[in-house]
């Protein structure tokens, strides 16, 4: 498309379902503001040449957003309606110098500059005038007509999203006809649909989600994960006891280590480090090391807590599983898991542990090791 393509993402709104004292597209999530999300994306797309931004003349806030003088951003005042703003930002350019242009909802941060890219793509292969992505219905739907309430086949029906891509004059001359017929206006592909124009379609992703509700905060969260996986394996001798979890299980064991050698731990420690792509525990803490030798597996986990929370991270939830022939797990699961949860910093509930065996299979199946897996999810910080 060689660049010809403007953006615009209309931010005139006052969220009123938000019930917030601001609009939602300035509330913080992830340490970052909604419309920051958003723009950020269309700032990174090569495809995107200018990005025009319509806002309510009131607006003190958009000055404080970190895009704000970015080159590719132009500022202008919206209208009373989505699609008034959006028809304010293209009279603000020469039309013949964008031959399409790609409006998005600023309340949906979970776009990708790959989504951007599969659109633009589509529309060109479609030789159409409008292009937008959809979503099939999921749930049951229900009709109000005539104050009563019918149950209707949701296959005949689909979600439209954004981001939708047109022809620039051709979505100005359809914008500028129906809002001098006081029509009202849902969205671009409407407009281009009432003017008769082509549309195509191409089927979205879930996680597109439009900020609509406050609770729709933590939803958006959830999608924000970030994985690590741990592994860490240590094998026996003979002695009084074993730490797991930071908790001390009584047997005829303990382990062969350079620090305490807490296998729990060190398996989380590392699932905490790969999550957030600083590496892996042998980094901070080598074997090598003389002021490691005998070190309590706490300081490991302090440790990655604080570079998790330097760079925004907490944990949002752990799955573990021990495996070994003996000692028996299943006792002391409660006491490990209380341990857990104060080292860790986090309610017992975003804890799982789970024990297994290897059948009798390799160097733990001959009762000569144990090993722990872990899974780490962690999320940007509230």
């Amino acid at each position: 498309m060689n660049k010809n393509v403007i953006a615009i993402i209309p931010a005139a709104g006052i969220g009123e379902r938000f019930l917030s004292n601001k609009p939602k597209q300035y509330f913080e999530i992830d340490q970052s503001t909604i419309i920051e999300k958003t723009v950020s994306t269309f700032i990174a797309s090569d495809l995107i040449s200018k990005i025009i931004i319509p806002i309510n003349r009131n607006d003190d806030l958009i000055q404080d957003q970190d895009f704000y003088n970015n080159p590719k951003i132009q500022v202008v005042e919206g209208g009373n309606t989505r699609a008034e703003s959006v028809f304010n930002a293209l009279k603000t350019i020469d039309i013949k110098d964008y031959e399409y242009v790609i409006t998005h909802d600023v309340a949906r941060p979970n776009i990708s500059t790959k989504e951007i890219e599969l659109l633009c793509s589509h529309i060109l292969d479609n030789n159409s005038d409008c292009s937008f992505f959809f979503f099939p219905i999921t749930e049951s739907i229900k009709e109000i007509s005539n104050k009563q309430e019918n149950t209707v086949d949701k296959n005949n029906y689909y979600a439209v999203q954004t981001p939708q891509i047109s022809r620039s004059a051709l979505l100005y001359d359809a914008l500028e006809k129906c809002i001098e017929s006081n029509i009202n206006i849902p969205d671009e592909s409407f407009v281009m649909e009432k003017m008769g124009y082509s549309i195509s379609k191409i089927q979205g992703k879930a996680d597109n989600i439009k900020i609509t509700y406050l609770q729709d905060i933590n939803l958006l969260r959830k999608f924000n994960t970030r994985t690590g996986t741990g592994f860490d394996l240590h094998t026996y001798k003979a002695g009084n006891g074993i730490i797991l979890g930071g908790h001390l299980l009584e047997c005829d064991y303990s382990i062969n280590a350079h620090s305490d050698g807490d296998v729990l731990l060190h398996s989380i420690a590392d699932a905490i480090l790969g999550a957030s792509a600083l590496g892996d525990i042998g980094i901070f803490f080598s074997d090598n090391d003389k002021n490691n030798k005998n070190l309590d597996s706490k300081v490991i986990i302090d440790f990655c807590l604080d570079e998790i929370s330097k760079i925004g991270l907490e944990i949002f939830n752990i799955d573990a599983t021990i495996i070994c022939e003996t000692p028996k797990i299943s006792p002391a699961r409660d006491a490990i898991l209380d341990s857990l949860s104060k080292i860790l910093r986090i309610d017992i509930s975003q804890i799982g542990l789970k024990a297994t065996t290897s059948e009798k299979i390799g160097i733990i199946g001959e009762n000569k090791a144990i090993a722990v897996q872990t899974l780490v999810n962690l999320i940007n910080k509230k």
